[in-house]
């Protein structure tokens, strides 16, 4: 029993050995394997080395044999993931603000760590995080898993929610009591989390930061289910999650911006050719967002209808260009 616990052991120190200090280009002999599992008090034999490594290849791991000459070395040739894929994980951890720098770097050193010892050191050199603008809310990944669970479960939330004022302190909504939703969906957007759910006190889905929430409880209530409502067409018609009224808008482009326009509403928008330009009818949460995304593109885009949007969005063109001392002179596009 003691010899078989011992071999299931070795087996196992011996994948890690593989894993962690091997690959294509750093192999290492039976002297140096057999050294190194003597460091983990998992002492081989020459002749157990061989059944050894033929056991974990007839387990699936892809144990190679590079011979040069008298020289004979071992390497793991494959893995989960390759070096690409984990540079395109690691540089999201960087690049997300929801993940705190300190969390940022824990997540990337264990990234890396599936990549060994050789190739990890690579993909730390070439990942940053101190220049990025991350969030400072260390609970946000217990909050995702007590979302998760709750949604999992069919359960409503409690939580604290909070925005920043002048001074950079914390101001929270409702007094600083608890807000209650019916949680849906997590959402990755526009470098944030956010948790869609149902708010009773608005009778709507509304978008909360997952960064912004604290205190996340699961409550014993059942949650609020709107069969019809869509996730996905939720986030097609909001701009930078910011919610608003929902209303039917006809837009006008350019045709330089038809990637543009399918960027943003996908590829099933239905175009209206018009010549010069194309025509789409879509329904939006009307938000300064929304306007400040049309805005940038000046008299390549504008609003055909209806002529109350047209009306809301000449005046956001007319108070940004007072900022300015300037007057629109009626030429903002619309």
């Amino acid at each position: 029993m003691a010899k078989a616990h011992n071999q299931k052991r070795r087996l196992l120190i011996l994948a890690r050995i593989f894993r962690e200090e091997t690959d294509e280009n750093h192999g290492l002999s039976l002297a140096q394997l057999e050294a190194l599992l003597s460091e983990y008090g998992a002492e081989s034999e020459r002749k157990t080395m061989y059944s050894d490594i033929e056991a974990l290849r007839d387990a699936g791991i892809d144990i190679v044999a590079d011979k040069q000459a008298r020289n004979t070395t071992y390497f793991l040739a494959s893995r989960e993931f390759e070096q690409p894929e984990l540079y395109l994980l690691a540089n999201a951890v960087a690049s997300c603000k929801f993940i705190s720098s300190r969390k940022s770097v824990q997540l990337i050193k264990k990234i890396s760590a599936i990549a060994g010892k050789y190739e990890g050191k690579k993909l730390i050199r070439q990942i940053t995080v101190s220049d990025r603008v991350k969030s400072t809310n260390e609970s946000i990944y217990y909050n995702i898993n007590y979302i998760n669970e709750a949604i999992s479960a069919g359960k409503k939330i409690s939580f604290l929610y909070f925005n920043y004022n002048e001074k950079k302190k914390k101001v929270y909504h409702n007094d600083k009591k608890p807000l209650v939703i019916s949680p849906r969906a997590l959402v990755w957007k526009d470098e944030n989390y956010y948790v869609t759910g149902y708010y009773v006190k608005r009778r709507k889905h509304v978008d909360f930061r997952a960064d912004k929430m604290e205190k996340v409880e699961i409550l014993n209530e059942k949650s609020y289910k709107d069969p019809g409502f869509d996730i996905d067409d939720h986030c097609s018609r909001r701009f930078g999650m910011f919610g608003g009224e929902l209303t039917r808008v006809k837009l006008r482009f350019d045709n330089s911006l038809a990637g543009v326009v399918i960027d943003r509403f996908g590829l099933k928008t239905h175009f209206v050719d018009m010549g010069s330009g194309f025509e789409i009818e879509t329904e939006i949460d009307l938000s300064p967002t929304f306007y400040g995304w049309l805005f940038q593109f000046g008299s390549k885009a504008q609003i055909v209808g209806p002529p109350s949007v047209r009306n809301e969005f000449k005046q956001f063109a007319e108070d940004t260009l007072k900022q300015y001392g300037l007057k629109s002179g009626g030429h903002c596009g619309i």
